[in-house]
């Protein structure tokens, strides 16, 4: 900073004596006179559109967002509530299956079924003289008898019976 060479002017910082006219020169003023009607007309608040469509437009979202959530939040509630007593009323219905299917067990057991035909009905016990053993030879056979029906057709009808027959 020593080798650069600068000049100030001291003379601007020393106070000025009433007697030194001032210097400055006149310059040309840029102001523009309004009439008082115009400068009423200016100064009236102007709503500016663009500038409130943004905030507007940003609140319904935000009003549409969170109606969405709570309207999602009360399905989910009534669902909910829906869904557990649908499942109480399924726990209730399986706890009176299984009761009643224990009583339908014990009503058709053997020894049920005994005693209701020998109270009821007034049976008794097989003893051994009412049985009667029955011997079959082997390779019994049983056949079913059909009247063969007359007409044009009775060769293919015939045809198609044994045919079925050794399919069957």
């Amino acid at each position: 900073m020593a080798n650069q060479s600068s000049a100030y002017d001291f003379g601007l910082f020393e106070p000025k004596s009433a007697a030194e006219p001032e210097r400055r020169v006149q310059q040309k003023t840029n102001v523009i006179e309004l009439p008082q009607e115009r400068l009423q007309e200016n100064r009236r608040h102007r709503t500016n559109l663009g500038k409130m469509v943004l905030p507007i437009f940003a609140f319904l979202i935000i009003t549409g967002l969170v109606g969405t959530y709570v309207n999602g939040e009360v399905q989910l509630y009534a669902l909910t509530t829906e869904m557990n007593s649908v499942q109480k009323t399924l726990r209730e219905q399986q706890d009176s299956y299984a009761r009643l299917k224990i009583k339908s067990d014990c009503s058709l057991s053997m020894d049920a079924v005994e005693t209701y035909a020998t109270q009821q009905l007034g049976m008794k016990k097989t003893s051994p003289d009412q049985v009667t053993t029955v011997a079959l030879t082997t390779g019994d056979k049983s056949q079913v008898v059909a009247k063969e029906k007359d007409g044009s057709w009775g060769w293919l009808e015939h045809a198609w019976e044994t045919v079925s027959g050794f399919l069957s």
